[in-house]
């Protein structure tokens, strides 16, 4: 079932999506809450690297670091929804991993040089990127409620007893 689901959102993320959506960080969330404590950091890598074979390269610093964002956001998943789910434990897993992947994948673009090379310059960065921010989190919100919504509605239906 697990497996079925990551690979529903791997597919998805090869989809013609608006740009700064993508169900990368909901599958990072669903992998760090449901996988193996060892490796689930490499789920979300899986559709980023198929999205690059489809898409191409862009910058090779800022692409190290956005892996980076999305492998660190399955922790939010490992810390806040591997033992108990709640509204509120959802709430602030999308939010930590939508922050997380803000900070590291703004510090490369910053780094990679689209931003002078200067405080102001990071300020700008991250300024500049809030919207992106904004998008993150409503697409981790949707996402993980499809992803975390349809394990539960499978669960259910596996643990009901046959009707004969």
């Amino acid at each position: 079932m697990k497996t079925l689901l990551l690979a529903l959102a791997t597919l998805a993320h090869l989809l013609p999506l608006p740009f700064g959506v993508s169900p990368v960080g909901a599958t990072a969330l669903y992998a760090g809450a449901f996988g193996n404590k060892r490796t689930s950091w490499l789920v979300p890598l899986l559709p980023l690297t198929l999205g690059l074979l489809v898409t191409g390269l862009y910058s090779p610093l800022v692409m190290a670091f956005v892996f980076a964002g999305f492998a660190l956001s399955t922790l939010a998943g490992r810390w806040w929804l591997s033992r108990r789910r709640s509204l509120e434990r959802y709430g602030v897993a999308v939010a930590v991993g939508a922050v997380i992947f803000f900070v590291v994948s703004n510090f490369a673009v910053w780094l990679a040089g689209y931003y002078p090379p200067t405080p102001a310059g990071l300020v700008a960065c991250y300024l500049n990127g809030l919207p992106l921010l904004t998008k993150t989190l409503v697409a981790d919100s949707a996402f993980c409620f499809a992803l975390f919504g349809l394990h539960a509605v499978i669960e259910r239906r596996e643990a009901a007893p046959a009707v004969a």
